[in-house]
């Protein structure tokens, strides 16, 4: 038993380590996924509570980030002040974001049920971008079955519909 309190630390460390990153993986998939949403003025304009929880979230993944690009031994992890605390709670904040995100989704297809017929990001890609009309041209067959195309004027006017069948 000479070595038993020296493995008790390891083991403690290793496991505290494994949580620490389980709860970073989780964080990094999401924070991947709705950065490009949240960088978007328009739909940080349409769901402010969102926004402002995604800004919360992404600075502190950020100031991780910082602190661990410090120093890469994968040990100097456990030193950073609360990380798993701060990750946990950036997870949280994360699912309530998910779930408001769903839910502004959901409301903008039960305003136009054409929107049903599009994936979250299809959708996503079209809210994010209200301020450019052309952005909807690659959406438009799964939403209008006869429309292929618009034709727009300079000023963003539609002049004409095509029809893939021309």
């Amino acid at each position: 038993k000479p070595f038993e309190n020296e493995i008790k630390e390891w083991e403690e460390k290793l496991i505290m380590l494994q949580e620490i990153i389980d709860e970073w993986l989780k964080v990094q998939a999401t924070w991947l996924y709705l950065e490009p949403i949240f960088s978007s003025p328009d739909i940080m304009a349409q769901m402010p509570e969102e926004g402002r929880r995604f800004n919360a979230v992404d600075k502190n993944w950020r100031d991780i980030m910082k602190a661990v690009t410090q120093d890469r031994h994968v040990l100097a992890v456990l030193e950073i002040d609360k990380i798993l605390e701060r990750l946990k709670k950036s997870n949280e904040l994360l699912e309530l974001i998910l779930k408001g995100l769903n839910e502004y989704l959901e409301k903008k297809r039960l305003y136009f049920p054409r929107f049903f017929f599009l994936s979250n990001d299809e959708l996503l890609e079209i809210l994010s971008e209200t301020k450019d009309p052309t952005r909807v041209q690659p959406h438009l067959k799964k939403c209008f079955e006869g429309i292929a195309t618009l034709k727009f004027t300079d000023i963003m006017d539609i002049t004409h519909m095509n029809s893939s069948e021309g």
